[in-house]
């Protein structure tokens, strides 16, 4: 609340009913009615929702934050809203445990002061007449909530320091940052590397391509109907094929009888037809010829398969591939993309080889022309790995471009050229991509970028607090299976 606005005893008991039962949508009405929902526990202190517990306060406390916001609370919003109220309750246990264990207790007089505000008068001053009118459950429990955050902020202010007490640019509290570890980020990332850059998507292969290699290796694309049973144990496999042999027992029954259907239906047909996918669940590649050379109505001998073993039966002749078929042609493209990715990769290299070759000969412009392809101009960046927030990042959302912070080949390369150089192609995600370092900038160094870069790394000290919270063996996190289960 703000200092000099006038709170009636009556806004004191809205306001913490608000924090304690803020309406969420109507998926939360499965819940009104039941216990507490346990949502797990932190050092044996079990995080409930319930009215009243600081995992429901936390809940009320972001919503009230999304409302104020103009953010419409659906069902994802709801979902991430729970997420940081669960995660805010085990820092709160977190740090309030550890200073309870030092011996610290919050001082009276500090409650008194964070309470005084909450029953100002008009005039701002502080009303006995307000606080005696308020209700004494109501007033008690705003105690306690203050109490709470003063062992938490206490923690805080302890090891990241304080947000609000400064001595010059220091921080009052907390972990100090040493002059040479502040150099360090002052000069990280002064120097930016500008380029420009193709992309090539291997999403676009040709169908020219595609077909070609299909024509090459049609054997991939055989379809075979064929029946199978599967089990664990060799001998037992051994032991059905002989009764199947001997003519004790059907296929058919069989595959009812013994069959675990890993690779079939429970009729025991083959669900993955085609040659390729064949090749793919024989535990040796070299018994393929035992399935391919099946006659119509014939029985193979026991195959070790991926998971377990098998035996085949072949029900029809196989169908040779049409290339021709807008299905078959799909296919074949989803083949290359799953198994045959490196086939595209070298495709697209040869493509930005080309280019690097051509774009030499003449200039980057030219060679876009040229060849038809479009250049891109990638804004100055430093060479910052993860892109971290203490200096500037590389624009990933740009085409070609993703996953380029994290990505070492990319980050190698574009350092290490001298100005106008090209570099090699290089594969990035679903892209094969050249690039030329065209601009060099030098950032100025100034004691003003400090304060900032003090707050990022206090930021990034409480980040990794709470990545490590969450990793606590003392944490007992149900929190999605109980989201799950009783909030959807």
């Amino acid at each position: 609340m703000k200092k000099g606005v006038m709170y009636t005893a009556g806004s004191i008991i809205i306001l913490i009913i608000c924090l304690i039962a803020f309406v969420l949508p109507t998926t939360l009405g499965k819940a009104a009615n039941q216990k507490p929902l346990e949502f797990g526990s932190y050092n044996g202190r079990k995080i409930t929702y319930e009215q009243g517990s600081d995992f429901a306060d936390f809940v009320s406390q972001y919503a009230e934050m999304y409302r104020s916001q103009g953010i419409q609370i659906d069902s994802s919003q709801q979902y991430y809203l729970f997420q940081y109220a669960f995660n805010s309750t085990v820092m709160k246990y977190a740090y309030e445990d550890a200073v309870k264990k030092s011996g610290w207790k919050v001082p009276k007089e500090a409650v008194n002061r964070k309470l005084r505000p909450y029953f100002y008068d008009e005039n701002g001053k502080f009303s006995s007449k307000l606080y005696k009118q308020a209700d004494p459950s109501s007033v008690e429990k705003l105690r306690q909530n203050i109490e709470g955050n003063l062992y938490t902020s206490r923690f805080n202010d302890d090891i990241f320091g304080s947000s609000s007490e400064f001595l010059g640019i220091d921080n009052l509290y907390g972990v100090k940052i040493a002059d040479p570890e502040l150099k360090f980020f002052q000069n990280y990332g002064t120097e930016k590397r500008g380029f420009n850059m193709v992309a090539y998507k291997k999403a676009d292969y040709p169908e020219a391509e595609k077909m070609k290699y299909a024509e090459n290796n049609k054997a991939k694309f055989i379809n075979y109907d064929m029946l199978i049973i599967t089990v664990d144990e060799k001998s037992l496999a051994e032991k059905v094929a002989k009764r199947i042999g001997k003519e004790e027992i059907t296929f058919e029954d069989a595959v009812a009888e013994y069959s675990e259907n890993n690779y079939s239906n429970t009729e025991g047909k083959l669900s993955s037809t085609y040659q390729y996918q064949l090749e793919n669940i024989l535990n040796d590649k070299a018994d393929l010829a035992k399935l391919t050379d099946l006659a119509v109505g014939a029985v193979s001998p026991v195959i070790q398969t991926t998971s377990g073993y098998s035996i085949f039966k072949a029900n029809a002749a196989p169908v040779q591939p049409d290339f021709e078929n807008e299905e078959m042609k799909s296919r074949v493209s989803n083949y290359l993309t799953s198994y045959e990715s490196g086939l595209i990769e070298d495709y697209y290299i040869a493509q930005a080889n080309m280019f690097k070759s051509e774009a030499k000969a003449s200039s980057f412009d030219d060679a876009c022309a040229k060849l038809g392809v479009e250049k891109t101009e990638i804004a100055p960046f430093p060479l910052n790995f993860g892109n971290t927030s203490v200096t500037g990042t590389v624009d990933t959302s740009v085409t070609g471009l993703r996953g380029a912070d994290t990505n070492e080949n990319f980050l190698k390369e574009a350092f290490s050229l001298k100005l106008n150089d090209y570099s090699e192609p290089l594969v990035m995600s679903d892209y094969v991509i050249v690039i030329q370092y065209t601009t060099s900038e030098n950032a100025e160094i100034s004691d003003d970028d400090k304060p900032t870069i003090i707050n990022t790394i206090v930021n990034s000290d409480n980040s990794s607090a709470q990545r490590a919270l969450m990793d606590s063996p003392k944490l007992d996190n149900k929190f999605i299976a109980t989201y799950y289960s009783n909030l959807l």
